[in-house]
């Protein structure tokens, strides 16, 4: 075939003009759509150029240097006609403003990420250009408390792109958190409804008492070496041996073992790739073909499904969340899967156990900061009139509540939201007074709307709990605050659960989790950072990788009398 495409009599310039249309055709298919499947990807890249090779074998000096001129010329005009359609007026985002770099390519945006300050780049991009950004060719960014809704509703949007890279294994069964299918999602989620209903929750109390006390037993007993712990890493600990009990019953031993497991690690390591993979989802595909690739990811994913399959032989004797995920009660029409149960083992850790733990770490920095807020939130805790010690009197508590909304504020344990996209052949989706057309991605950024100023008033950086209570009581506590300035409190845009059909499933039990353990600590100890901390090294150290990666929280413990 080669030798007989190299005897036609064609100039060498046709012959070009034939690559650099092969390569506009090649746009043409990919359109405005990012590629999805690596074997269309590669195919489209890699065989039209071979074909063609033969046209300007006769030109050159033999097959090598043919090959290697087909391939620039192909992949060059390729390449050029994509970049200048993204950012021409016939582009559907082309109105939407936002940096060049993150229009030509989402490499752009992927590289910002990796550093792990992805949130603080959505927030510039927000101030410097407005409420709605093109973070990426065929992406959206919405700071709007008015795009919550139309996006993440009962008639929003169902999850984007982003997780077919992060979970690309899971092609058949996802976990709940990554089903883009909206009918199979509120299926599955049924089971966790009941997992996480009022009932439930009444039944795990007990358990989360338990690996509370067991942990202030373990400080009581550090604090006679005179050495501040690291309340992040016990913190983190605690949460893990929790959502076990409650998810697995049983089989974390985190605080006893000191992660003999080495869970915090796994999942440290692991996130940064599920990340890369997220912003460009064609990367998940290689990460599928080549083994080497991504090994904490690997590895944090195995020890999760590991755990849930050890959990599905054992069996349990209390009805704990794999009950209900398994169907061991008979609700369901058709029991559900092996591959579907094993898909949500990482889902229960992550979610579960990591945000939880980040969010009491973020509430223990918070309070050490806010010597003000700390002594308010202790008289409140040591009241028997407000804190009867249930759950049920600790979810009535005004300022504990407050307290950790205002934490959940400030840094939300994901940070970005999550990305949602039209449903595939409904040719687009209306949000507000914009249009996002199918094939094109928008997330509501959390971090940049929880410090908006439209939203939340006065000092909208700042930690000030008051601003969740009565107005009555906020002004009795600080009047030159909330006298002196206009107050703006929009619990419409307070979204860290997100909203939804998608949202939060295990939201009440992070609640009644976070002020179970908050009134405990505040109630055993006295708390201070340790001599010389930098206490500004803990938001500099935060790194967002959908799931938030934390530094050291080291903090001296001192009994208190009473």
């Amino acid at each position: 075939m080669l030798s007989s495409l190299s005897t036609l009599p064609i100039e060498f310039k046709h012959a070009l003009i034939i690559i650099i249309c092969s390569g506009l055709t090649c746009h043409l298919t990919f359109n405005r759509l990012e590629p999805r499947a690596l074997l269309h990807f590669l195919v489209l890249l890699g065989l039209p150029p071979i074909l063609l090779t033969p046209l300007v074998l006769p030109h050159t000096s033999g097959i090598l240097s043919a090959a290697v001129l087909t391939f620039g010329v192909y992949l060059s005009s390729l390449a050029t006609s994509i970049l200048a359609y993204r950012v021409s007026p016939f582009h559907p985002l082309a109105k939407y403003p936002g940096p060049l770099p993150c229009k030509l390519s989402k490499l752009w945006f992927t590289v910002i990420a990796m550093d792990g300050k992805q949130h603080l780049y959505y927030l510039e991009l927000h101030q410097r250009y407005g409420d709605v950004v093109r973070i990426g060719p065929n992406e959206l960014s919405f700071r709007d408390v008015n795009a919550i809704v139309p996006m993440m509703g009962s008639k929003g949007m169902p999850k984007g792109p982003w997780w077919d890279g992060r979970v690309p294994e899971s092609r058949e069964v996802r976990p709940l958190l990554a089903l883009r299918d909206p009918e199979e999602h509120a299926r599955r989620r049924r089971a966790w409804n009941r997992a996480f209903s009022t009932p439930a929750l009444k039944d795990y109390e007990v358990l989360i008492d338990a690996r509370i006390s067991q942990l202030v037993d373990i400080l009581t007993t550090k604090i006679a070496s005179q050495k501040p712990v690291d309340l992040s890493k016990w913190l983190g600990w605690l949460t893990y041996d929790i959502m076990n009990d409650i998810m697995f019953s049983g089989g974390g031993d985190s605080m006893e073992f000191e992660d003999r497991d080495d869970t915090s690690r796994l999942l440290g390591n692991a996130q940064p790739m599920a990340l890369l993979m997220g912003h460009l989802p064609w990367l998940g595909q290689l990460y599928l073909w080549l083994p080497g690739m991504g090994q904490g990811l690997r590895a944090f994913r195995k020890y999760a499904a590991d755990r849930a399959s050890e959990r599905k032989a054992r069996g349990s004797h209390h009805k704990d969340v794999f009950y209900h995920l398994i169907d061991e009660a008979g609700v369901e029409p058709t029991p559900p899967s092996s591959a579907q149960i094993l898909s949500d083992g990482g889902l229960a850790i992550i979610a579960g156990a990591e945000t939880t733990s980040t969010t009491l770490s973020h509430i223990i920095w918070f309070l050490l900061n806010n010597p003000t807020a700390y002594q308010r939130l202790q008289a409140e805790v040591d009241d028997p009139k407000r804190n009867t010690w249930v759950a049920a009197s600790q979810a009535r508590m005004p300022y504990l509540n407050a307290v950790i909304n205002e934490a959940l504020r400030l840094f939300p344990a994901v940070l970005s939201g999550s990305q949602r996209a039209p449903l595939v052949g409904s040719g687009g989706q209306t949000i507000g007074s914009h249009f996002v057309p199918e094939g094109t991605s928008a997330v509501v950024h959390t971090y940049s709307l929880h410090h908006d100023p439209r939203y939340f008033s006065p000092f909208p950086d700042n930690f000030i709990p008051e601003r969740w209570l009565a107005s009555e009581a906020k002004i009795a506590l600080d009047p030159t605050i909330f006298s002196e300035h206009e107050v703006i409190h929009n619990t419409a845009a307070f979204i860290p659960f997100s909203v939804g059909p998608s949202n939060c499933v295990g939201r009440n039990l992070a609640y009644q989790e976070m002020r179970m353990v908050i009134c405990t600590l505040i109630s055993k100890f006295d708390m201070r950072f340790e001599e010389g901390f930098d206490v500004d090294s803990w938001e500099k150290d935060m790194l967002d990788y959908f799931v938030v990666q934390r530094g050291r929280l080291p903090v001296v413990l001192t009994p208190r009398s009473s």
